[in-house]
């Protein structure tokens, strides 16, 4: 009965076991580069220039707040607006900033860019949230070639949001990615860090690719 019962899901089966035997091998064999291309996917950077004011979106506040110093010492931006609203639990016990904004301005403003050359807007708990807000602030003071600074595998996603509505109105964006200082962007799935961002953007993508408004 067993040997029967063997040949027969063998029999109805045997196509999509070996296909799904084919993929297996496939992606085991090319897994390191299908990994590659995976990542490199979510890099979609623009060239440095000039800009009128940058944008240095909230979250990974140390390395996103070195990428605005990097882009100050070049003289390409002079003024930056942190944005960011998530609140530090430990600001109502200890001296420390009360939100992603406020970190972000006081990393950058350790490494040298002026006190009064950055704005902390608490403001945006998520890029969509931080699109609306920057277009808001673009059409208030007439700007027209801004740069929106961010981490490396968060630039595709922002490109997603941003694109058509800026785009539509005139807006130059120029898309700046910080390089992550826990790991290589290349070979990020040698570190959980990295594995985890790259799994959690494409979600994020996937997301807002149906439900974005």
């Amino acid at each position: 009965m067993l040997i029967y019962d063997v040949k027969y899901y063998w029999g109805r089966y045997r196509n999509k076991l070996v296909l799904l035997t084919l993929l297996f091998l496939v992606l085991f064999t090319f897994k390191i580069k299908i990994l590659g291309l995976l990542g490199a996917y979510l890099i979609c950077e623009n060239d440095l220039e000039s800009a009128q004011v940058a944008f240095v979106l909230g979250g990974n506040a140390e390395i996103r707040a070195s990428k605005a110093a990097e882009i100050y010492q070049l003289g390409l931006v002079q003024n930056f607006i942190c944005t960011g609203e998530h609140h530090n639990d430990l600001s109502s016990y200890f001296d420390v900033p009360d939100s992603e904004a406020h970190l972000t301005k006081g990393f950058i403003q350790q490494m040298g860019v002026p006190e009064n050359q950055i704005e902390a807007m608490q403001a945006g708990t998520s890029t969509v949230e931080e699109a609306d807000i920057i277009f808001k602030k673009c059409l208030e003071f007439d700007w027209t070639k801004v740069m929106i600074i961010s981490d490396r595998f968060h630039t595709r996603r922002i490109n997603h949001i941003f694109w058509d509505k800026f785009k539509a109105n005139g807006i130059e964006l120029i898309v700046v990615g910080a390089a992550n200082n826990k790991y290589q962007e290349d070979q990020y799935w040698q570190s959980e860090k990295g594995f985890v961002m790259v799994i959690m953007e494409y979600i994020k993508l996937v997301h807002y690719h149906f439900f974005k408004a």
